[in-house]
């Protein structure tokens, strides 16, 4: 019976975790990076006016005086330039390495058409697929924290914190979050076997508690993997490790100084991935 009781008072613990962690991801804060499903959204809009600017321009070409002359073929060397570096971006940003070094490349070989269009009068249809790709990149830049003045002599201008860290850097980060997460639970595990511990409730807790931990770990991997990680998904998992770290302080393991040591290292790390995503944690 105190068995059963135990069991039932576990689950209704982690159910009512689980619904503070749903209450808590309605009430979310400006994350520190922008959804990354935003980010690819932008990419992909960037991408389809780029090609109705490239037709509208294609025929405003055709019907102008520029046609087949150096000038015709200057503007088409600037998009295709300005093509090839968005595709650069996409392609890393899709591959977790993207960075402001990638939108600046786009906005300076935007930066060339900018003057041709802002010099030449073409179509109005030209024009305007110009103005409308032209207000997704100020988007661009302001996601990546880059400084841009179109028409002046101010080019991008990367920033010494940038507004998004390289996402190679932050899958780097939840792989050492991973790996010392496996270092913590085996010191863990045999801190606990040669403990007073051992085969009690507290060591059903501390199990339990490092397994939630594993799977918001796992989920917040699987989000960022897909473009779709959040400030909500590192509360969680924040909320969890908080949990073990309760117990590590409250209970003193003989034989469990390479678990403590463990634990400031992953706790060190979990510092690190609140400050990426900007989110508030007090140990």
């Amino acid at each position: 019976m105190r068995t059963k009781t135990f069991l039932f008072a576990c689950s209704l613990g982690l159910t009512l975790a689980a619904l503070a962690a749903n209450a808590s991801a309605q009430i979310s804060a400006q994350p520190y990076r922008i959804s990354d499903r935003e980010v690819a959204e932008l990419l992909d809009h960037i991408k389809k006016e780029t090609n109705s600017y490239r037709n509208s321009l294609k025929d405003a070409l055709n019907h102008s005086r520029f046609d087949r002359t150096s000038r015709e073929n200057d503007i088409n060397a600037y998009v295709k330039d300005f093509e090839e570096q968005t595709k650069r971006l996409e392609d890393n940003f899709d591959n977790h390495r993207s960075t402001t070094a990638d939108v600046d490349a786009v906005l300076s070989s935007a930066a060339r058409i900018d003057v041709f269009m802002s010099r030449y009068e073409l179509s109005s249809r030209a024009a305007g697929d110009w103005s409308l790709l032209r207000a997704d990149l100020n988007r661009l830049a302001i996601t990546y924290n880059v400084t841009w003045r179109w028409g002046g002599e101010l080019g991008p201008v990367v920033s010494d914190l940038p507004y998004r860290i390289t996402d190679k850097e932050v899958e780097e980060l939840i792989h050492r979050i991973e790996k010392q997460s496996d270092t913590f639970r085996k010191s863990l595990d045999s801190a606990l076997d040669r403990s007073r511990f051992d085969n009690t409730r507290r060591e059903d807790d501390i199990n339990a508690f490092v397994k939630e931990f594993y799977k918001e770990t796992k989920r917040l991997h699987d989000n960022f993997d897909s473009h779709r990680s959040t400030a909500n998904d590192v509360r969680t998992v924040l909320d969890r490790a908080s949990d073990i770290d309760g117990f590590m302080r409250r209970t003193r393991l003989r034989n469990g100084r390479e678990a403590q040591a463990d634990w400031t290292q992953l706790r060190q790390h979990l510092d690190e991935l609140a400050s990426v995503y900007k989110v508030t944690r007090r140990w």
